[in-house]
């Protein structure tokens, strides 16, 4: 039952997030509505947060880092960094995925 609970306090927090982004506040403001969380879910969800920011504004919109960094008022790097842990994840994940087939293909 606790997965599912922090699941909702999860989806709940990005919505309240998100909402606070489209009212102009920066990532810092956004990230304030987690004061309400317990203490360890809230770092996760920053840094989720922040990658569905970037892989939305950056991979879907097609903006510059810098653009970005600017919308959320972050430095560069870190939005930089956000989008390398973006990749290195999805390399992961499609690596993982096909794995299974490259061997079949190989052998």
């Amino acid at each position: 039952m606790k997965l599912k609970d922090d699941e909702y306090l999860y989806e709940k927090a990005v919505q309240k997030m998100r909402k606070e982004i489209t009212k102009g506040k920066t990532f810092a403001q956004a990230c304030e509505i987690l004061q309400e969380l317990e203490e360890n879910l809230r770092p996760l969800i920053q840094d989720d947060f922040l990658k569905i920011i970037v892989a939305e504004q950056h991979f879907g919109q097609g903006r510059g880092i810098d653009d970005v960094a600017l919308f959320l008022d972050l430095p560069y790097e870190t939005v930089e960094a956000s989008r390398e842990r973006i990749m290195t994840e999805f390399d992961e994940l499609f690596s993982g995925q096909l794995s299974p087939y490259l061997s079949k293909t190989t052998h």
